[in-house]
């Protein structure tokens, strides 16, 4: 393992954007040391007023306007980094105007490659060129918080809200000598909000803040991966005047639209059983997604979602969340094969919402780890079978509040695989013990992904194929769109490497066509969960009172 890493920054002045203070901050945080500041020292243009008129661009004069006096994202709130200019090397640099370029002076790069950096922040100056981009061991790193294979330029995030496109891709990268197309450190994917350009922008410039230190973790564990970006995607600019008020127009729809959609349209999940082992599914999903026996529909006031089932004690057992919009809450509920699954009994008091009930068995007891985020820790409970009732063991983990977690046992070790409450569909995170009940070690790579595509499970890992497989939700779009099935390449305590190898629709055909984000099987019977969209009165009063409460 290398030491803690030193890297400088390249900023315009002591004053800095809220997201990139918070950037600095978490790698200081892990002990990476500030060595060197860079500051762009060039002075302000002197043309004259009638010349700036002139030169103004006119065509994007709305935006520039709005973006400059009216536009106040959180994350761009501005911070004073004074302090570190008092206990850290500051360079003052004039650059060179080559067009739009900027070339730094000979000298200057060659004082920065005398204090040994290995990186540089890139959060200031414009397009930079030249050797400083090789003045620091692994280079300058920039932000573009777009997907370079979609959009290079800018701004950032904006096209996506305004195309109402499904995600956003963010990368980190090291520069060269062309526009967004450096050599890829680190992609991510986050949700589009696309009601909100102010929500959104500062989901991706807030959530995206771990990336440096999440490269300098791989470089530490000598993980270090990078790959030059291929991408021939156009070169967006800022939107013309007509372009952004009809943006103006497109955000009052789509705000007013979002908040009744929210109270008016609930969604009601029901699961499904197929007749076939769930690697048959796999195999040919859509012959047997089609197959689908929906489970009878007794209130539209509550709903069927997260089947587990598994074969225990000469039965097989069913469990799956039970919600209730009058609640406001799920609770976890069992039936039985022995019984034709005609029956579903609440397993569970808890006045804490409890859902994906996920199961295994461990020397001929049966244990349920369920998400319980509400109780901020991962609570893992048994089955009684006399009173037919899960019972709590214990907290396996602490201080995390876990949505959907999945526990495995693979080469020796066993992995704890979960999303958070704060971005549930976003951010996996793995963890890893000698035996089911811990103590858990976290991985080195946390967040180990960040994609709205395929981060949060959707059921039980299986084996297929010789290939080990994680089932996942694929969220981009809305909550539960799809399953996609993933690939796991490498697992060990500082690498985890996976690749989606299958996408898996609802039924278009069906009624619950709307939505998949869940399977599991075992080699009789496969359990998924399906989506539509109702109205009922327990719904809306729901809804409300989650908007009240944000309020």
């Amino acid at each position: 393992m290398a030491d803690k890493l030193t890297f400088g920054i390249l900023v315009n002045g002591p004053i800095v954007e809220k997201w990139q203070a918070e950037v600095i901050k978490l790698l200081l945080n892990e002990g990476h040391k500030l060595t060197l500041i860079v500051q762009n020292d060039n002075p302000q243009n002197k043309n004259g007023f009638f010349k700036r008129l002139q030169k103004y661009p006119w065509n994007r004069f709305v935006f520039r306007l709005w973006h400059r006096f009216l536009f106040k994202p959180l994350s761009k709130q501005p911070f004073d980094i004074s302090a570190l200019y008092n206990e850290t090397k500051v360079l003052y640099c004039q650059t060179i105007q080559n067009g739009f370029k900027q070339l730094f002076d000979i000298k200057d790069v060659q004082f920065i490659k005398e204090n040994q950096l290995d990186f540089l922040l890139r959060f200031g100056f414009n397009i930079i060129r030249g050797d400083i981009l090789n003045a620091a061991r692994y280079g300058v790193w920039s932000f573009h918080h777009d997907d370079e294979t979609i959009i290079r330029g800018g701004p950032p995030g904006f096209w996506e809200v305004y195309h109402k496109m499904e995600s956003n891709g963010v990368i980190l990268q090291q520069l060269t000598d062309s526009l967004d197309k450096g050599v890829l450190l680190k992609k991510v994917y986050f949700p589009v909000i696309r009601h909100s350009y102010k929500a959104h922008l500062d989901s991706i410039y807030g959530n995206s803040t771990f990336l440096p230190v999440h490269i300098c973790n791989a470089i530490m564990q000598g993980n270090f991966d990078s790959a030059p970006s291929v991408s021939e995607a156009a070169v967006f600019h800022p939107p013309g005047n007509l372009r952004m008020l009809l943006f103006f127009v497109k955000m009052a729809y789509r705000r007013v639209f979002f908040h009744l959609n929210d109270l008016f349209k609930q969604e009601d999940w029901n699961i499904g059983l197929i007749k076939g082992s769930v690697l048959n599914v796999i195999s040919e999903p859509e012959k047997y997604i089609q197959q689908t026996q929906w489970f009878p529909k007794k209130s539209n006031s509550t709903y069927l979602a997260d089947p587990f089932i598994i074969d225990f004690k000469n039965d097989t057992l069913l469990f799956a969340e039970l919600f209730d919009y009058r609640k406001g809450k799920g609770q976890l509920v069992l039936a039985k094969a022995s019984e034709n699954f005609s029956t579903f009994e609440a397993v569970t008091s808890e006045k804490l919402h409890l859902s994906f009930p996920f199961l295994f068995t461990w020397e001929e007891k049966l244990y349920c780890l369920p998400e319980c985020f509400e109780s901020d820790g991962v609570q893992l409970y048994y089955y009684d079978e006399v009173s037919g009732k899960l019972v709590h063991e214990r907290c396996i983990l602490d201080g995390y509040r876990a949505v959907d977690p999945v526990l495995f046992e693979h080469e020796s070790l066993w992995w704890l695989m979960f999303t958070t409450k704060d971005l549930p569909s976003v951010n996996l995170y793995i963890f890893y013990s000698n035996n089911p009940f811990g103590p858990f070690k976290a991985h080195t790579q946390n967040p180990v992904k960040t994609d709205i595509s395929s981060a949060r499970n959707a059921g039980k890992l299986l084996i297929y194929n010789k290939m080990l497989i994680r089932p996942s939700q694929d969220c981009a779009g809305h909550y539960g769109k799809a399953i996609n099935l993933n690939k796991i390449i490498e697992l060990t305590p500082d690498t985890f490497k996976e690749v989606v190898f299958k996408n898996i629709q609802p039924d278009k055909n069906s009624t619950f066509r709307y939505g998949l984000h869940t399977l599991n099987g075992n080699t009789e019977n496969t359990l998924i969960d399906g989506k539509r969209y109702v109205f009922t009165f327990a719904g809306f009063r729901h809804q409300l009172k989650q908007k009240l409460k944000k309020r």
